[in-house]
Formats: C-alpha cells, sequence, structure tokens
C-alpha cells in the first residue's frame, strides 16, 4: 500500500481469484467494556496474534486497538478467514490467564461472565484500491473520533506509525484531527 500508488507499492493491492483477498475487519469486546485498557490483555493479543500468524500466515495492512474494539485489515491467500479470528480470540483470553471480574458483567440478565470478546466478528471484503484507502482513513481515524485523542499521531495502539515509517500513508495524517478529518482527500496521501 506504499502511498497506494501501483508498481512502487510493495503491499500492492490484488484480488485473489481463489480464496483469500483483504478484509476489514471489526471486533469488539464483551458489552463494549473498555478491557483493553489492560496492558496485560493488550500484550495477550499480541501474543495470540503473532502465535495465529505463524499458523495461518497473513498480513496485516491497518490495525487499531481501542478500548473495546479492534479495526483491522488483513489480507490472506485462503478462506481460512473465520478460523483465524476464532484461534486469535481464543489464545487471547488463553494467554491473558485472568478473568474480566464479575463485576463487569453483575447485574445483566443471561451474562456470559468472564467475557473477553463478543462471540462474532464484523468482515467487509475489500474489492478496490479505493475502498483500501478509505478503510485505512477510517481505521486510523477511528480513536480522534471516538474521543480517545485529538489528532491521529497521538493514538498509541496502532500500526499508523509503522506505515509512517515505511512510506505507506502520508505523515500529513498524523495531524488529521476532528475538525479537519472531514476535509482529507485521497489527493492529501
Amino acid at each position: 500500500m506504499q502511498t497506494m500508488e501501483p508498481r512502487k507499492n510493495p503491499r500492492m493491492f490484488r484480488i485473489y481469484d481463489k480464496g483469500g483477498g483483504y478484509y476489514s475487519i471489526t471486533m469488539n469486546t464483551y458489552r463494549r467494556l473498555p478491557l483493553f485498557n489492560d496492558p496485560e490483555l493488550r500484550q495477550a493479543l499480541r501474543d495470540a496474534m503473532r502465535t495465529v500468524k505463524e499458523l495461518l500466515p497473513f498480513q496485516t495492512h491497518a490495525f487499531v486497538l481501542l478500548p473495546d474494539h479492534i479495526h483491522w485489515i488483513l489480507s490472506i491467500e485462503d478462506d481460512e478467514l473465520s478460523k483465524r479470528i476464532g484461534l486469535i480470540k481464543a489464545l487471547t483470553t488463553k494467554f491473558y490467564g485472568k478473568q474480566p471480574s464479575e463485576d463487569r458483567t453483575k447485574g445483566y440478565k443471561n451474562a456470559r461472565r468472564h467475557s473477553i470478546w463478543q462471540p462474532r466478528f464484523y468482515e467487509k471484503t475489500i474489492r478496490s484500491e479505493k475502498q483500501l484507502y478509505d478503510e485505512t482513513l477510517y481505521i486510523y481515524t477511528n480513536p480522534v473520533h471516538h474521543g480517545h485523542c485529538k489528532k491521529v499521531g497521538d493514538w498509541p495502539w496502532s500500526s499508523f506509525h509503522r506505515d509512517v515509517r515505511l512510506g505507506v500513508v502520508p505523515e500529513s495524517w498524523a495531524h488529521i484531527s476532528m475538525d479537519k478529518k472531514t476535509t482529507v482527500r485521497r489527493e492529501d496521501r
């Protein structure tokens, strides 16, 4: 996605003919609780993603971790997306080694005690360079949108800083704030 220009891009967009492709994923914590404020849980997620990547390879194109959900663009070359997500969720829970507090689910009828994740995930197939660009911009501006930081470059838990270093996204995105978010155009890349 090196500034998303053809031929200069080591992660150049392509649609796979048989299985696989590019996907934009959203995974939520149980009841959208801010569980990822816990550094141990963030580390458990990183370890789970590394482990699954060794078993079932994928490439991360954009990623942001918020207190209560994750946005992630990945590409795979097979049709095992659900298996990867299921393993990441299961291993995150296993590696975390402790359960979220019962107090967090107290008072909810039929609450799933000790849950970290909502049972499903949301997936969008990405079919064009424009959609990849738009989803990437959405992911990196999401912490700003939710009020967790003032500018995109202020949020530490995303692949944004890696992508700036690699020249994948422009450094100017670091300064996107809520009042500027709607004025970013494709030409700004």
